[in-house]
């Protein structure tokens, strides 16, 4: 059986070397690209692998990492998905994705994975209904990293966007445009991103003179609540020049209701939404959007997570800055 001393005396270099470029640590002990690349061609070339098994009892790991989700055909949680994956792979971890679906039961299983040993962390959107749940992990000192959105009461670290910086960006952007009468389409303000949005967008409008801000709120960030949310937003506010919609389910909604009204964006109309549309560029109606860098969302937070793992004290809390994708 071909081991890791052996690769070692082959490529002449030490087996801790050999070990760190295996686990993908080797940026961290500052070595070359090229001693990184000729230890892959050799792995590569005779087909070495690990004893991973042996490893993880020996140092009682599983070196496998719980990501929980809401619902995976959402394309910032699949983002979530690569960017921690990614992350997971460098240092020689399993990421195992647990998709909820909304349900309490699948959720508190997901939760029992860690609790059993069965992964060594979580990542996760922190769902309020499982607050206690949360608390109590913390308590017994299991790792996790809250994705997106933190709870008051759940002391952990968290890694999301820093949301109120990116409805500034839309609110600066539509007033560099001309626009003096903005109005903002956002979900309830019971979740936390929502809540944040709004503080930027209120924060923005103060800033630039505009005056008490038009806000309408959805009963949920759905796609049925928010275009009803959208058709009385454009019935309160008929002097609104522009529109914040606070996120994408929500800009796609004002599109319908817009066009519903007989009117045209950005002719009689601009939107500016949150979360960046897939082939946004391609709609009938052009949307400048906020985008989110969620691959890096969930490389920061399987980093943070790594850090809890091994003893480290993480940031409570790590904001990923936004971008206006223009269009």
């Amino acid at each position: 059986m071909l081991r890791m001393k052996d690769l070692a005396a082959q490529l002449g270099l030490s087996q801790t070397t050999v070990s760190h470029v295996l686990s993908g640590r080797h940026r961290e002990f500052r070595i070359s690209a090229k001693t990184v690349a000729r230890v892959q061609k050799l792995v590569d070339k005779l087909g070495y692998r690990s004893n991973a098994l042996a490893r993880s009892l020996r140092e009682r790991r599983s070196y496998s990492v719980a990501l929980i989700v809401e619902d995976l055909t959402n394309p910032f949680w699949t983002g979530i998905v690569t960017g921690a994956e990614r992350e997971a792979e460098k240092r020689g971890y399993m990421l195992v994705v647990a998709n909820t679906a909304g349900d309490l039961e699948r959720e508190r299983r997901a939760l029992s994975l860690l609790r059993d040993g069965r992964v060594d962390g979580l990542l996760l959107p922190p769902f309020p209904r499982i607050g206690t749940d949360l608390q109590a992990l913390r308590r017994e000192k299991l790792p996790f990293v809250q994705i997106d959105r933190a709870l008051p009461r759940v002391a952990a670290p968290c890694v999301r966007t820093d949301h109120e910086a990116g409805s500034r960006m839309a609110v600066d952007h539509l007033v560099k445009r001309g626009h003096r009468h903005i109005a903002l389409l956002v979900g309830p303000n019971k979740i936390q991103p929502y809540a944040l949005r709004t503080r930027g967008f209120v924060a923005a409008l103060a800033q630039h003179g505009l005056g008490t801000p038009q806000i309408v709120s959805a009963d949920t960030g759905g796609e049925q609540d928010g275009l009803i949310a959208a058709r009385e937003l454009l019935q309160k506010t008929p002097r609104a020049t522009a529109i914040h919609a606070a996120n994408v389910v929500l800009t796609v909604a004002l599109l319908r209701a817009v066009r519903d009204a007989g009117l045209e964006v950005p002719r009689d109309i601009e939107i500016v939404g949150f979360d960046d549309i897939a082939l946004g560029d391609l709609l009938r109606f052009a949307v400048t959007t906020v985008a989110q860098d969620v691959e890096t969302i969930g490389r920061e937070a399987f980093r943070a997570l790594m850090e809890i793992r091994d003893g480290g004290e993480a940031r409570r809390e790590l904001l990923v800055p936004p971008s206006l994708v223009v269009r």
